[in-house]
This record gives C-alpha cells, structure tokens and sequence, in this order.
C-alpha cells in the first residue's frame, strides 16, 4: 500500500515520529504507569560508584578529596553515599545513598518565585532550569530535606534532576553505574511493591511511599529514618501557598537585616 493511498506525507511521517515519545508519555501518566528510583540499602556495599557516575554524566568538576571523605551535598555534588548506624543498636548500621528525594508534590517547585523549578509526573524528575534560577534560595528554605544546594560559582541553586536528560529509556547514571544493584529505576508501583516486600522481610521501613507528601525515590531502611540520622520529613504536602509567602516573608526580614547592620557598620566606621 503507497503512502498516498493513507493521505500520510513524509513531512506528516516525520510529525508523527517526532510525537512518538510525547504520546508515550502521556499514555504512561494515563494508565498510571510512572516511574520512580528506587535505593536499597541491605545491598548497597558503599563502594560510591554512583557518585562517580553522577559526576561524569553531568560533566561536574572532580572531588578535591576522596569520594570516601565527601560527607554532604553541595553545588557540584548531587549525591552522597554516607555508613549511617541505628541509634538504638549499634549493630544496624547501612551505607546510605542520598540526594534528592524527587517529591511527587514538590514544596521547592511551590515556593519558586520565578518558576525555575517543574515536576515531570512521569518519569518522577524535579528539575531546577539553571538559565531561569535567580539563586534566592527560597527552595531549600521549603525542601523538607534540604537537599537544594547553592553553587557559589554559578550562582544557581543545584541537585540532583534524576538524569532527566536521559530517563526513561535509559536509567540514571547512578542506577547504572551501581554494580550490586542496590539502585534501580522502573514503574513506580512496582518499586514500591518490591520496597514493601523487602520492607517486610526485614521489618524494615519504606521512605518515601508517604513521607513529604510521597516521593519518587524509594528507600529501604532497616529501621525508622530517625533512628538512622535521617531528616524526618512530615507526611502531609506543604501548603505552597503559605509557605511561600512565610519563606518570602523570612527572606525579606533576613535581608533588612543585614542592610541595617551594613548601614550601622558604616556609619560607627565613619565616626572614627
């Protein structure tokens, strides 16, 4: 049969091609078929390859000291893996990857005041637009994590963007570069079926499936995040609109402030 025959064009080929993937997409969300990372730490050996990993593929600048030395996140570091013990007993103690924990209903997003920040519903990744950031920090006021780190040379906020630019066809850098397979990346209701099974063997905890409202990273934790050292988040989703106008708020006050401190400086420097 000749393409004529189906009025299909080779400039209407192309279209079609072209809308493939969104169309895909779309029927994803549809059927509810999204995605999520998930991290288990009864398998994760601390060997840091995801680290490393993260690094090449954003093309960050190389650590200044061991990864094995690297504590916590910052502008060009999107994810740690840090040995956590159990407060309660010693004997519980997990290397634990962290970076940010991709909230299906993210407060940094909320709070942004110039939308630099967008949530894809798909494939799980909460994106900071580095060309729109106008570096005021109000996300990482909001995070129930802290995770957004500010990056003194570019003067953007950063984190971890789940390798937006390369998910879902292909899986995060850091689940890739992974040897034991203690990450991974697939549809959400799967890997958070799997966490529970888990979960359960080990009388363990499941972070994520309702903390900060439910995210899109899925954590198997021996025992409570509390008790390993871990930021407790609240379960509830944080009224972005409240909270946006109390981190304004804080920012301003913080700011005159400052300008008031900086006026009194320079008027006792000019009674000299």
């Amino acid at each position: 049969m000749e393409w004529e025959e189906l009025n299909i064009t080779r400039r209407n080929f192309i279209k079609l091609m072209g809308a493939a993937p969104a169309s895909l997409a779309i029927n994803v969300e549809k059927n509810g078929r999204k995605y999520a990372k998930l991290v288990d730490t009864t398998k994760c050996i601390g060997c840091r390859r995801c680290m490393s990993a993260c690094k090449r593929w954003n093309k960050l600048p190389p650590y200044d000291v061991p990864e094995t030395l690297v504590r916590d996140m910052d502008g060009t570091t999107y994810t740690v893996v840090n040995f956590k013990r159990s407060s309660r007993d010693a004997e519980i103690g997990k290397f634990i990857p962290w970076s940010c924990q991709h909230c299906i209903e993210p407060a940094c997003a909320g709070v942004c005041p110039v939308t630099a920040i967008t949530k894809n519903p798909v494939t799980g990744a909460v994106v900071v637009n580095e060309d729109k950031c106008i570096g005021c920090r109000y996300c990482f006021q909001a995070c129930p994590y802290k995770v957004p780190r500010f990056d003194f040379h570019k003067r953007v906020t950063r984190k971890c963007h789940l390798c937006y630019d390369r998910i879902p066809k292909l899986k995060p850098a850091c689940v890739a570069g992974c040897p034991v397979e203690a990450l991974d990346y697939g549809y959400r209701d799967l890997i958070l079926r799997k966490a529970r099974q888990k979960a359960q063997l080990i009388k363990g905890y499941v972070l994520g499936e309702q903390d900060a409202g439910g995210t899109d990273v899925i954590t198997i934790l021996p025992v409570l995040p509390e008790e390993m050292g871990l930021i407790v988040a609240p379960k509830k989703v944080v009224n972005e609109d409240i909270d946006k106008i109390r981190i304004s708020f804080s920012g301003f006050s913080a700011a005159t402030v400052l300008a008031g401190l900086l006026y009194l400086y320079s008027r006792f420097g000019k009674g000299e």
